[in-house]
């Protein structure tokens, strides 16, 4: 005959483990998205002849994975550097010549006041 000291702690401590019932899942994003334009294949069946249905499905997943993959923004950013670069050979090609004009010029004048004395 002993004392339960359980109910004299400060703490309840559980008389048996307890057990969770944990169900691992797997999220499979193809299959998500695949069910998605199905049923929106479906819904959009109704109102569009079946040609135009796969036109439409067909450009809205290109356009998924054009932004997903994000080849548009690449070039894009790829095509405004080339144009900054050529702006900026265009402007240092016309201060170039600029320089070397007033180079001329200043020559031009020194040879006049010269002749001129």
């Amino acid at each position: 005959m002993g004392i339960n000291w359980n109910k004299y702690s400060l703490f309840k401590l559980p008389n048996q483990n307890r057990r969770f019932e944990y169900i691992p899942r797997y999220y499979d994003e193809r299959k998500e998205t695949l069910q998605k334009k199905i049923k929106q294949a479906q819904i959009e069946k109704e109102h569009l002849d079946k040609g135009d249905v796969e036109r439409v499905i067909n450009f809205r997943e290109q356009m998924n994975d054009s932004w997903r993959n994000g080849d548009e923004v690449k070039s894009q950013r790829f095509r405004s550097n080339i144009r900054l670069i050529i702006i900026l050979g265009v402007i240092i090609i016309a201060f170039y010549y600029l320089f070397l004009g007033l180079d001329v010029g200043a020559e031009g004048i020194d040879e006049n006041i010269d002749k001129l004395r």
